[in-house]
């Protein structure tokens, strides 16, 4: 068993996610394991020179290259605001978080062992490690000895940072993508990995280091909300959870026509997961007594092709009135869609959970002008001309689609243009008749329409409108 001790002197600990611009204010909480191995390379290259043989730093990060727990402190994340003047006042951001300097993170990994010698080499590290993060990050890291890493592991509720389980409820947890080296690499290429310059990446253009992976990480909710003093009778404010975010993987995954069908899978699969038997509004989308909710409050299923190959590779789940602790339950627990006939089943691997802010790099919930249909817009009514006796007012696609706006309060466009089908990729035109747009209770609308339209100002997504808009239909990504 290996456990190390980490307190940061400064009380700060700055680090932005790998993937992540420094202005996205983001922070990396707890810290990846990635980020440590190297540090632990760097020191050994530059701070003790001599003292430590190759073989024994070889050793050493395979022995901590399987994924830790931890036990993270409470924190809060700050930031301070810098302008470059020698660019024209170019703003930016320096966010980190913030802990009391006596405070101990702590990385456990209950299966590694290493030798006397070599435990006695990897102390020596870390004590000559003095910054981790930016050069900031001023801290002190020491070994626990193994009597030490075994009481402290013995204490089970002060290990509250761990790899998710698709098994276990995320209740009071949130979830967190740290990068960890491949477990299918041998000492050399691990090493080769580890040394690899952050600039060398940049000018080969990797957005993903090489030999890398990424894992879910749970840690409690809150975990890095600002401490304040509250009196007894105060109630402590829970999370709300708006957002569910699956990533998918199959032999074969669905097309981007089958987006209404597979949204209602995706709900039967959460009504029939559930374990909490008590009726869900948000998931369900009704009351008790069976009537529809109003006002578009309840999960919508969208499923999305981000990466432009005419296939479905996420699905997000979307719910304004936030979900309940039965939810997030049924939530964490779904894993698998399974497909009729011949068609694999797909597999659901939950990549985020939280609220619309926090997934600011998914384009579905971007913030932009103009915005394109990716699925057909089903029209609520039947279209007409105004033709007949009496004259009966226009009701064409552009304007129910402009009347769906106003009723989710959003602006008037200031341009719609009608499109044919979907595109991405370069790949062939897909016409609206060529997806599924019939329920599977047997509800359809009353014709298919496509758009490009355009705001005075930026709108704020998901933009889902129409028929079916709680499955996929009427999806608009941003152009």
């Amino acid at each position: 068993m290996i456990a190390i001790r980490m307190r940061f002197l400064a009380g700060r600990f700055h680090a932005t996610p790998w993937g992540h611009h420094v202005n996205e204010g983001v922070v990396e909480y707890p810290p990846s394991l990635f980020r440590l191995l190297r540090s632990l390379v760097a020191t050994a290259r530059r701070a003790c020179l001599g003292a430590i043989t190759e073989d024994q730093l070889r050793r050493i990060v395979a022995a901590l290259c399987s994924p830790p727990e931890f036990h993270l402190p409470q924190a809060s994340a700050a930031h301070t605001r810098h302008y470059d003047q020698a660019n024209s006042g170019v703003k930016f951001f320096d966010t980190f978080v913030v802990l009391t300097p006596q405070d101990d993170l702590v990385w456990m990994w209950r299966d590694a062992g290493l030798d006397e010698s070599d435990r006695s080499t990897l102390s020596k590290l870390l004590t000559a490690l003095g910054t981790f993060g930016r050069a900031e990050s001023w801290c002190e890291v020491e070994l626990l000895s193994e009597a030490e890493a075994r009481e402290f592991s013995a204490n089970t509720e002060r290990i509250n940072s761990r790899p998710f389980k698709q098994a276990e409820s995320l209740a009071e947890q949130e979830t967190i993508r740290l990068l960890l080296p491949q477990e299918e690499l041998n000492p050399d290429e691990l090493m080769k990995v580890l040394e690899t310059e952050t600039s060398t990446m940049r000018k080969d253009k990797q957005l993903e280091p090489t030999g890398t992976r990424w894992m879910t990480y749970t840690r409690p909710t809150g975990i890095l909300t600002p401490r304040r003093f509250r009196q007894e009778m105060t109630p402590r404010k829970t999370k709300t959870f708006t957002v569910a975010r699956y990533a998918l993987n199959s032999n074969v995954l669905p097309l981007a026509q089958d987006s209404l069908p597979f949204g209602e899978q995706v709900r039967r699969a959460l009504i029939r997961d559930r374990v909490d038997t008590s009726h869900s509004e948000a998931i369900i989308g009704k009351r008790v007594d069976g009537a529809p909710l109003e006002g578009h409050l309840h999960a919508h299923y969208l499923s999305t092709d981000e990466d432009g190959d005419g296939r479905l590779d996420h699905v997000t789940l979307y719910a304004p009135c936030g979900f309940d602790k039965g939810d997030l339950a049924a939530i964490g627990a779904l894993r698998t869609i399974f497909r009729q006939g011949r068609r694999p089943d797909v597999r659901l691997v939950l990549t985020g959970l939280g609220e619309v802010e926090q997934f600011g790099d998914a384009p579905i919930f971007a913030r932009e002008r103009r915005w394109r249909s990716v699925t057909p817009f089903s029209l609520p009514r039947f279209a007409n001309r105004g033709a007949g006796k009496p004259p009966r007012p226009r009701d064409m696609p552009e304007a129910q689609l402009a009347r769906e706006l106003r009723v989710r309060g959003l602006p008037e466009p200031i341009s719609i243009k009608r499109i044919e089908g979907y595109t991405a990729g370069g790949r062939p035109l897909v016409r609206w008749l060529e997806f599924h747009t019939r329920r599977f209770k047997g509800d359809q609308g009353n014709g298919l329409a496509g758009f490009e339209i355009e705001f005075a100002e930026p709108i704020q997504g998901p933009l889902a409108l129409g028929f079916g808009c709680h499955f996929g239909l009427g999806l608009f990504l941003p152009i």
